[in-house]
């Protein structure tokens, strides 16, 4: 179990959380504002939606803004690249800067880390080549630098399929070895089996870690994956109140009602 202000992930029911994906501060704020009157446990901003997300100051303003709308709600933080699904690409040392000064203004409760933005899965696995094992060292010190800062989700997001057992595997494995407080995997189905393998998946997993995990098969027929996962092992699901921000999540006030009809049959 991972404790985010009054949130404990991976105790009980799923959380729910719900992004703002609005481009100006103005519709932003706006939006956390409808949040608040949803049953939304953790608020995410995906501020690689947000015109000004190469402006350090006018980023710092939206926090500020968004920090005293959320009332403690716990906000989580998140760049999505255009290569996992964002909306736009960032090199890699900018990328990192933005979530070190994000994790230092102490207006955020968790920040979302793409493991494989600037590392090839292929390339780590089986026995790495020196470069990129400095690399993924690299990359875990960074990790725990921000987990002083803040609550850190370590994410892969493959719009494009679900990947083979023994890759699912190996990048959950990676994963877990960067440090990070949660590990997270969002993948698309082709059909009702790559749901199914994903969530037998997510269970086994549970069964070799302790961290709180997110797992999700997106678009419509993966749906179940977002109802079900106290059943299988899924600590947190997306829930939308509008746009969604991935492919198959459901209103925040639809998802609620599922998520407790099936904690009350786990009681």
């Amino acid at each position: 179990m991972v404790q985010v202000g009054d949130v404990s992930i991976g105790s009980g029911k799923p959380k729910i959380c719900a992004s703002i994906t609005e481009t100006d501060r103005k519709s932003i704020i706006a939006a956390a504002d409808i949040l608040l009157q949803k049953r939304v446990d953790i608020i995410e901003w995906r501020i690689d939606y947000y015109s000004e997300v190469h402006h350090w100051d006018m980023v710092l303003e939206t926090l500020q803004r968004l920090k005293m709308s959320l009332y403690g709600r716990p906000l989580l933080v998140t760049f999505r690249t255009k290569a996992e699904g964002g909306c736009q690409e960032i090199e890699t040392p900018e990328y990192r800067e933005l979530l070190d000064n994000i994790a230092q203004s102490g207006l955020v409760d968790m920040v979302d880390v793409e493991i494989f933005k600037d590392i090839n899965y292929s390339d780590l696995s089986g026995e790495p080549a020196a470069d990129v094992k400095e690399k993924f060292e690299e990359l875990k010190n960074w990790i725990a630098a921000l987990r002083q800062k803040v609550t850190v989700v370590g994410s892969y997001h493959n719009f494009n399929m679900t990947p083979e057992d023994d890759d699912l595997a190996g990048r959950m494995k990676l994963i877990i070895e960067s440090g990070v407080d949660i590990p997270k995997m969002a993948v698309m189905p082709e059909n009702r089996m790559d749901v199914m393998r994903l969530m037998m998946f997510t269970l086994k997993m549970t069964e070799q870690t302790d961290k709180p995990l997110i797992t999700m098969s997106m678009s419509r027929i993966g749906s179940i994956s977002r109802i079900a996962g106290e059943a299988f092992g899924s600590a947190v699901t997306f829930g939308s109140i509008g746009q969604e921000s991935a492919p198959g999540q459901l209103p925040v006030n639809k998802l609620e009602e599922m998520l407790e009809m099936v904690h009350q049959n786990y009681q």
